[in-house]
């Protein structure tokens, strides 16, 4: 699992540190997925703001499922990193997860903090991800990298029915879009998804120092942390939501600064014609 882990980890710093892959990535990279020249626009933003205002409201019980994934998966592939060996992922009906791993005898707190962390940013860090794939016009890339890092988790930790069935689910659907829509919409589609999981991370971060606020020993991840350092766990919980809101706020910038003027007057000319 630490190749796997690190195959998947690195294409993600890489992105989110906005900083180009080596030279040698990049070229295999171009003989399989060439880059599309998709750049971000007004539409685009627009389709980020509508995953953010779904993940926003009521409605965000329709993908609540994807950011669970996306947590766990935070902790597994951070665990396989570091040394540890990711086992299973558990997807509850309730949305709730459950990441298993086995640590060497040799890990100390540091490092089992580390992974513990990793799960509430985790959405908000795909989310950077993604916005700044559909920046360089890498939409394909980083669709297929998506799905394929999902189709990893069914075959090698996703072992209870509900979370195959989901997480299989969303492969399929994904698989259909590849082959049914045109480049613009599965830009549309990554930047929605964006969107929708920058607000799920601020979102779950915000629920568990909620959670840690009115029940001691829940067992959260906040709490381990805390246990492990001897701090107050409201502490961990509230630099766990700062971590998640900041890496959250910097994706939305990056997706909807820079088209403001544009997508006014993009939403002007559509109204007029309609």
């Amino acid at each position: 699992m630490f190749l796997v882990s690190l195959v998947v980890l690195i294409p993600v710093v890489y992105l989110v540190s906005g900083q180009p892959l080596p030279f040698e990535l990049s070229q295999q990279l171009d003989k399989l997925l060439p880059a599309d020249g998709q750049p971000t626009d007004q539409f685009l933003a627009l389709a980020f703001i509508g995953g953010a205002l779904v993940g926003a409201t009521p409605l965000h019980v329709i993908l609540r499922y994807m950011s669970t994934v996306v947590h766990e998966l935070g902790h597994a592939f951070t665990a396989g990193v570091l040394g540890g060996r990711p086992k299973n992922i558990t997807i509850a009906p309730s949305s709730s997860g459950l990441a298993v791993y086995q640590p060497p005898i040799s890990w100390g707190r540091g490092r089992a903090s580390l992974v513990s962390l990793a799960g509430y940013p985790a959405p908000a860090v795909a989310s950077l991800a993604a916005v700044q794939a559909l920046i360089l016009g890498r939409t394909i890339a980083w669709f297929f990298f998506a799905t394929a890092t999902l189709a990893i988790a069914i075959l090698l930790l996703i072992r209870n029915l509900w979370g195959f069935f989901w997480t299989s689910a969303v492969v399929a659907l994904a698989y259909y879009a590849s082959q049914k829509l045109d480049l613009k919409y599965l830009a549309v589609v990554v930047a929605s998804i964006a969107g929708y999981l920058a607000i799920e991370s601020v979102r779950h971060s915000s629920q568990q120092l909620s959670i840690i606020k009115r029940v001691q020993g829940s067992g959260c991840d906040a709490e381990r942390v805390a246990f492990w350092w001897g701090l107050p766990p409201r502490l961990v919980a509230t630099s766990h939501m700062i971590i998640s809101t900041a890496v959250s706020c910097y994706a939305c910038y990056l997706a909807i600064n820079p088209y403001w003027d544009e997508m006014f007057t993009w939403i002007k000319q559509y109204t007029k014609t309609n």
